[in-house]
């Protein structure tokens, strides 16, 4: 076997180029995995769903909320999650294998579509920048719904520019995915605009057949809500409506629309040049890549119809942003770099092939897109307060409190806004009982940043520290603290709900 595959490398140049790429993207998505594993409130919400389903059998329809009130993610993402949690005794580290899997599949993925669109060269190109460009590879490494972002992009940009060919057998395919958006994140949303332009733009009718095997793509994954939102009244359809319409305050009109450029701006530039960035000129820079369409039109690497669909979708996301009262942030414009990657990868084609010279300077600027960004990832300064710091609090608190035989605990958080979580979890996978912190009350501190508190005894997790408790009240007074309910698991969490 491992000849048969050897020889089959060898004779095709393009296959060993695509496996040298992927064994790239891999390094890129798992150096360091579990020390820059971050673990904050995302870990431990997702955390918690999945034990939700697991340990309390609760088959559940909805993942978890969303910043807009009553809208929640589906439940796709959680229910893939459940044979690694299971595989690693429901250690979220399990987390890493389908997320680190996506990654690598979409890397195939760029190759796959752009090979099919255009040429292998041009699926090689795409690919490579996909696996190396580490705006990507960072999103590629968060453990959150929308890290299936980039892969839906993929693919919804060979349905659409499949369409303008006129190929309707891709529409069951683009069902599907616009069944997937909520799984993933409403964001995509404002990209589906173009697609009643590609249909035009194929000058043809799909038949009756390609539509109804749509529709029933786009069933499949919406079923959960489907039930869902027939249980409780379409409550999210009306809370959608109500967060579309309702003022969230701020600019309006051209106000909006400046900010809106500036945010979309942004992003394109930190796609390109994470960590640095360009600092100034960033409009600059995204008009010319826009630009550099016409003229890969003009070189007949883009036709004309899949350049109206490029500008038209930016220009749909634009209007949508600016006219709706949705508060925009800069990752809301990850579904327009899709088009800025197949840009520059078509322009690095063409001045790959235009000579010798051409092919020289292409490949020493895919090598320096290599080793730079090899640099900049082993360079990054390690991360202080994630899942090894928080897993390592909770076994302390944990081994402490049985080596004293505390029947329970209480925990106060002295930390900054937004660093009290991502301990929940592995408190209850210690099956540690925690209450309400109260004067009869054993309580440890966790405390972050270390300089916020002091205490007699201390326990430094390297930015993370914990004040061990000096007062013990007499074992009748921790006994009556303890009669309580386990505060860990009827606490409230944002974002959770049963």
């Amino acid at each position: 076997m491992y000849k048969k595959i050897s020889n089959k490398l060898k004779t095709n140049p393009h296959l060993l180029v695509l496996t040298l790429i992927l064994i790239i993207a891999l390094f890129f998505r798992t150096y360091k995995l579990v020390d820059w594993f971050e673990f904050a409130h995302d870990g431990d919400l997702y955390s918690w769903i999945v034990k939700d389903i697991v340990v309390d059998k609760h088959l559940r329809l909805i993942g978890q909320e969303t910043s807009a009130p009553g809208i929640f993610i589906g439940p796709l993402f959680y229910y893939t999650l459940i044979p690694f949690f299971l595989l690693f005794d429901m250690d979220p580290i399990g987390a890493f294998i389908p997320i680190t899997a996506v990654g690598i599949i979409t890397v195939a993925s760029y190759y796959w579509v752009f090979s099919k669109l255009f040429n292998k060269s041009v699926g090689l190109i795409a690919a490579f920048l996909y696996a190396t460009f580490l705006s990507l590879v960072s999103f590629d490494r968060w453990i959150v719904p929308s890290t299936l972002t980039n892969i839906w992009l993929i693919w919804y940009l060979y349905t659409v520019v499949m369409l303008t060919r006129g190929r309707f057998k891709v529409l069951p395919l683009l069902g599907f995915l616009i069944g997937l958006i909520w799984h993933i994140h409403i964001a995509l949303a404002p990209a589906l605009v173009v697609i009643p332009l590609a249909l035009f733009l194929s000058k043809k009718l799909p038949t009756f057949k390609q539509v109804f095997l749509s529709f029933f793509a786009l069933l499949i994954p919406s079923i959960p809500l489907i039930a869902f939102e027939t249980r409780h009244g379409f409550s999210q359809t009306l809370s959608f409506i109500h967060n579309l319409t309702i003022s969230h305050g701020g600019e309006k009109g051209l106000e909006k629309l400046n900010i809106i450029i500036t945010k979309f701006s942004q992003e394109i530039d930190r796609l390109f040049f994470y960590p640095q960035g360009l600092q100034n000129n960033q409009v600059f820079f995204v008009a010319i890549i826009l630009l550099c369409a016409i003229f890969l039109m003009k070189q007949k690497l883009l036709q004309k119809k899949e350049v109206i669909i490029f500008y038209s979708w930016i220009v749909g996301v634009f209007l949508f942003y600016t006219f709706t009262s949705v508060v925009v942030s800069e990752y809301y414009f990850a579904n327009i770099e899709i088009i800025f990657l197949t840009i520059v990868s078509l322009l690095l084609y063409l001045f790959y092939k235009s000579s010798s010279l051409g092919r020289c300077l292409t490949l020493s600027l895919l090598a320096l897109i290599l080793v730079t960004n090899i640099y900049y990832l082993t360079n990054l300064e390690p991360y202080k307060k994630g899942y090894n710091e928080r897993k390592s609090v909770a076994d302390f608190i944990t081994e402490d409190s049985r080596k004293k035989n505390f029947p329970c605990v209480s925990i106060s958080y002295i930390t900054s806004p937004g660093e009290n979580v991502g301990f929940r979890y592995f408190f209850w996978l210690n099956n540690l009982k925690t209450t309400k912190v109260q004067a009869d009350s054993v309580t440890y501190s966790i405390v972050n940043p270390p300089e916020y508190a002091a205490g007699p005894e201390e326990k430094y997790f390297r930015q993370i520290k914990v004040i061990v408790p000096d007062k013990i009240p007499t074992v009748d007074r921790i006994n009556k603290s303890c009669t309580g309910q386990n505060t860990n698991l009827t606490d409230s969490m944002f974002g959770f709900t049963k």
